[in-house]
């Protein structure tokens, strides 16, 4: 594990640019400018829980269901806190190493191993309730479905779980290359489809109910004569409105046709992170993280932000007018969803922020907080508003 860490370390400081530029990530990072922020933002509550990622370069992203946010650590402990005070509902140690999580959902909370286990725990008081071997190892968060758990592997199948019992379902294979970022293979469940992003460029359509492969669509193909330039990992799909959006390394963001998978636009960029989708706009965080925001309707660009950059910046989130990003230093950076600007940062741990920020409204109502994890551990609820002028 320590050597696939390494390996995933060096080819993401290795990376080339996006959206115009050649930089490497072995830059040393855009220093921070002093800011008059337009937005106040406070810490709420926080909790240290386990050891984070371990050292190793995980995605550990927390997940919220029914008031609750849920966090695991590398070192197998799994914890859930009331999101409106902070308050520990129960904390379980499990004994895995856990690399992939967490997923929650209709009374499970599930987490995945880097032996390939998976965990499914009760909701509610974090009793096991089942576990399952899937093909191999499991670097992203399992995704709770109402009648399944699905799971992407490292070798490139994607498993069907039984959600009562965790039994397997169906299994998909999908031929991967030898070498590849393995850092965002996490399926995205909307009606009754699941489309995932895979290492060969390749964007795939599955029916959640069998796992029919409904259409292939590459996005991306690899280019050059370099093992590091000819990796085109595909992230994290998004599902919106009839389309699906998607990005890659070294290669493009799309936004497809979810019937057919025929590309509907094409905007050339590299990225290893997550996107995000809201009103018009697309949010991508690029090699070298700059933030650039796309009309989803054309893939024009609308708007680009380097102040940020080389500090590997992680997933964005959207919060009320903004873009929330962490940074390298455990910063979390708030940018206009307008414009770009700098609107606000606060500082919520010494270790990185890699997930994307939860937000949501604790109470069902008013104005949403975000629950930030970093990679030590650290769990932030932050709270914001427009300051006075």
């Amino acid at each position: 594990m320590r050597r696939l860490a390494g390996l995933l370390a060096l080819v993401l400081l290795a990376g080339c640019g996006m959206f115009g530029g050649g930089h490497s990530n072995l830059a040393p990072p855009t220093p921070l400018k002093p800011l008059k922020p337009a937005l106040k933002v406070t810490r709420v509550w926080s909790h240290q829980s386990g050891n984070g990622t371990g050292g190793y370069h995980l995605i550990l992203r927390p997940a919220l269901w029914r008031g609750t946010v849920y966090v695991a650590s590398a070192d197998g402990v799994v914890a859930a806190y009331r999101a409106t005070s902070g308050k520990k509902v129960w904390r379980t140690h499990l004994a895995r190493h856990v690399t992939g999580g967490v997923g929650a959902g209709h009374g499970l909370v599930v987490v995945g191993s880097r032996r390939g286990w998976v965990v499914a725990l009760n909701a509610r008081d974090g009793k096991p309730v089942w576990q399952a071997q899937a093909p191999s190892g499991v670097l992203a968060a399992p995704v709770v479905g109402p009648h399944g758990v699905y799971v992407a592997t490292l070798d490139g199948h994607v498993t069907a779980l039984g959600l009562a019992h965790g039994r397997r379902l169906w299994v998909v294979s999908h031929t991967e290359p030898a070498l590849k970022l393995d850092l965002v293979a996490r399926p995205t469940w909307a009606r009754h489809v699941l489309y995932e992003g895979y290492a060969d460029g390749d964007v795939v359509a599955l029916r959640a109910r069998d796992g029919r492969r409904l259409w292939t669509s590459p996005i991306v193909r690899p280019r050059g004569g370099d093992p590091v330039e000819r990796l085109v990992d595909v992230g994290h799909p998004i599902s919106a409105q009839g389309l699906v959006y998607a990005d890659s390394y070294h290669g493009n963001v799309v936004a497809l046709a979810a019937r057919s998978g025929r590309i509907l636009w094409s905007h050339p960029g590299s990225s290893y992170r997550n996107m995000a989708l809201g009103g018009q706009s697309l949010y991508v965080v690029t090699a070298h993280s700059r933030v650039v925001a796309l009309a989803n309707a054309s893939g024009a660009r609308q708007w680009r932000q380097k102040a940020l950059l080389n500090r590997r910046l992680g997933d964005p989130a959207l919060a009320g007018p903004a873009v929330v990003v962490g940074d390298y230093a455990g910063y979390t950076q708030w940018l206009s969803r307008r414009t770009g600007r700098l609107l606000a940062r606060k500082r919520v741990s010494e270790g990185a922020v890699r997930a994307a920020p939860l937000v949501a409204s604790p109470s069902g109502h008013g104005t949403p907080e975000v629950f930030v994890l970093s990679t030590t551990g650290r769990l932030t609820a932050l709270r914001f508003r427009p300051r006075s002028r």
